[in-house]
């Protein structure tokens, strides 16, 4: 007979899952930034300098809308890690409401536990994944878990947000190298 945890221990662990979650994406998204704010305004620089007229209008424009973008999810990313981290009080006295209140949201609470110490090893990408049934679970009940429907909305969140500023960086590189070689001839 396989015997769990008393909810305070489970909350704890749930947290403290959470946690390490939030330092892990917090260092991958500083360096995320700051690869990006280099790619994207060094992109961005390099246009203004290589067009003229109306295409440096355009650029001006567009490009300083997609520098924001670019910028701005990585910047979204962090300040909702940063606020999961500061609720982490109020996070644990939510999962150990949640845990009481129902036999299956435990279950689900345990899953998403053991799956995430099982790709502890991985990358905060891979293991914000491990979220989305536990989103899902108390889904329409975001007035009772304040704290924890932010918090999985951080995480869930977290690598579209990454894969936002990667794409962005990417055009930019692209336009760079377009935009160099035009200085250059």
């Amino acid at each position: 007979m396989n015997v769990e945890p008393p909810p305070q221990t489970l909350a704890q662990r749930a947290v403290s899952m959470f946690m390490t979650l939030v330092r892990r994406g917090t260092a991958l998204a500083v360096g995320v930034l700051a690869v990006v704010s280099v790619i994207c305004i060094g992109g961005y620089a390099l246009g203004v300098a290589a067009l003229t007229d109306q295409g440096r209008v355009l650029w001006i424009l567009l490009g300083g809308a997609f520098v924001v973008i670019g910028i701005g999810a990585v910047l979204l990313a962090i300040t909702r890690l940063w606020l999961v981290k500061r609720s982490a009080f109020v996070l644990a006295d939510e999962f150990q409401r949640l845990l009481e209140g129902d036999a299956r949201e435990e279950r689900v609470v345990i899953d998403t536990i053991e799956a995430s110490e099982q790709v502890q090893d991985q990358s905060a990408v891979v293991m914000s994944r491990q979220f989305f049934t536990l989103r899902d679970s108390i889904d329409g009940r975001a007035t009772q878990f304040v704290a924890l429907a932010y918090a999985l909305r951080a995480m869930t969140s977290f690598p579209f947000l990454m894969l936002i500023a990667t794409v962005v960086t990417l055009g930019f590189a692209g336009f760079g190298l377009i935009f160099f070689a035009i200085l250059i001839f």
